[in-house]
């Protein structure tokens, strides 16, 4: 069983696990260092830095891996330093490439051919090979957090916060009507990985982003109508996952 916290007492959130080269599974997730989130990943029991090469005073965040073509390719979403405030979604093949940027993006995240992305009040665009997948979520006033589950890639987990000031975490299949909602002993699941049927999710320690990942001991999984609370729409062509310039 993951203990993302072994050994460490930073705070810490955004975890992922997915399964490495040899066949056994590696935590990803964002500690916080000198005041600022930054990317790592475990290996060998220890937690350590992945160095993007992006400014250090860049927040770094929402990180996704997956172990293909013998190596890791890593996503995540990073901005905020001096002289260019604004946040973009990132791709790495090998944990010490250039990160290439993909668009302008609060919450995102690169899966083989998947191009997933959202500003902090959406929509989420979902670019693949053949078609564009759009999904609004009128009740959500910002979103904070767009993921998959590694083993079941076409359900997206989706943190934010409502109109009314409510936090929430969902698991959604597009196309397939399935949402649900991801509660530990009723509190939201935020910014939730999955696991073997294990949630690991960010819990609230001082601050609203003072947190550390914690393992759901009480998994609470509601299930909601997703047509009152999700807007879907696809759009069918070719060549759709490809970002547009936005440099």
């Amino acid at each position: 069983m993951f203990d993302f916290n072994e050994g460490d007492s930073r705070y810490s959130h955004m975890p992922f696990a997915a399964y490495g080269g040899d066949g056994n599974p590696r935590e990803f997730c964002c500690i916080q260092r000198d005041g600022l989130w930054k990317l790592h990943w475990r290996k060998g029991g220890k937690w350590r830095r992945i160095q993007t090469g992006l400014p250090e005073d860049a927040t770094e965040c929402g990180p996704t891996a997956e172990w293909e073509d013998g190596m890791w390719k890593v996503s995540f979403v990073a901005g905020g330093w001096k002289g260019d405030r604004r946040f973009r979604l990132y791709r790495m093949y090998g944990l010490d490439a250039q990160p290439m940027a993909q668009g302008f993006a609060d919450i995102g995240f690169v899966r083989k051919n998947t191009v997933a992305m959202a500003g902090r009040r959406g929509p989420i665009v979902i670019r693949e090979s053949d078609r564009t997948v759009t999904l609004e979520i009128p009740e959500a006033e910002f979103l904070y957090r767009l993921s998959y589950d590694p083993q079941r890639p076409n359900r997206l987990l989706i943190s934010g916060q409502t109109k009314g000031g409510g936090i929430f975490s969902w698991a959604y299949a597009p196309g397939m009507d399935e949402l649900v909602a991801l509660t530990d002993g009723g509190m939201p699941a935020y910014k939730c990985a999955l696991w073997d049927g294990q949630c690991f999710y960010a819990e609230r320690i001082a601050g609203f982003e003072e947190r550390r990942i914690v393992r759901a001991e009480h998994l609470e999984v509601t299930r909601l109508e997703a047509k009152e609370h999700i807007v879907e729409t696809i759009g069918y062509g070719m060549n759709l996952n490809m970002p547009e310039e936005f440099e």
